[in-house]
């Protein structure tokens, strides 16, 4: 069995709906999902969205089930101008070595170098200073705590993010926290109303980040589909 971990359900939701058999439980604040994704059967977990909560749910993994892999995935933001709205990326610092080979073989995505922050980069300035600093090309906020727990066990790891926000944008991020409670998962609409009708200025850049995430999310769906049916049956 191989675990699919992602950070929020908005991210698996199109995942989940192509699986079938699917049996949902939570165990805390972990949610989990028993299904079978194609002819295979998987478990898909949102583990939240931070490195202490990603790391807490994938310990609580690990305690309850035995996945033979392990696939992290999710959105990530761009650090250089190169990396597009959409395009998914492998990390190539996280990701398990002996998996690499397996990976080059696959079609629709680019190898990069993820770095975790606590924090949303929210600014062109602030994504260059972090980029300088870290020499990575994609910025999230759960790959290394997971990636520290899945290698302790010595599982096959894949790490991957799809582009949710490129290099450019300046991020609405007061809008995004008002917009959604991390420690519970749950969007919240109208503390995000009540936000966005005192600041209106950021209502045009929450409406492209918005807007970006459709394609992101089915770019991301269509390569997890091509990935899941090209790894080896024994996973």
């Amino acid at each position: 069995m191989i675990c699919y971990a992602f950070p929020l359900a908005h991210e698996a939701e199109p995942l989940l709906k192509q699986c079938t058999d699917k049996e949902q439980f939570s165990i805390g604040r972990l949610h989990c999902t028993l299904a079978n994704f194609g002819k295979r059967p998987i478990l898909i977990a949102l583990v939240g969205m931070g490195q202490a909560l990603a790391e807490e749910n994938t310990r609580a993994i690990f305690k309850y089930f035995r996945p033979k892999a392990f696939v992290l995935a999710g959105y990530g933001g761009a650090l250089v101008p190169q990396l597009k709205v959409g395009q998914v990326i492998i990390s190539n610092n996280y990701t398990s070595e002996e998996v690499l080979p397996f990976l080059r073989l696959l079609s629709g995505f680019d190898f990069g170098s993820f770095s975790t922050a606590d924090e949303v980069v929210g600014t062109p300035a602030r994504r260059e200073l972090h980029a300088r600093e870290t020499d990575a090309q994609v910025i999230d906020m759960e790959t290394a705590a997971v990636a520290d727990v899945v290698h302790s066990r010595a599982l096959p790891f894949v790490a991957l993010r799809v582009v949710s926000d490129d290099y450019q944008q300046v991020l609405p991020t007061g809008a995004l926290s008002a917009g959604f409670d991390p420690a519970k998962g749950e969007a919240t609409p109208v503390r995000l109303l009540g936000y966005l009708a005192l600041h209106p200025g950021e209502i045009t850049p929450f409406k492209k980040f918005v807007s970006g995430l459709s394609v992101a999310r089915q770019n991301l769906t269509t390569f997890l589909n091509q990935l899941n049916s090209e790894l080896p049956p024994s996973w």
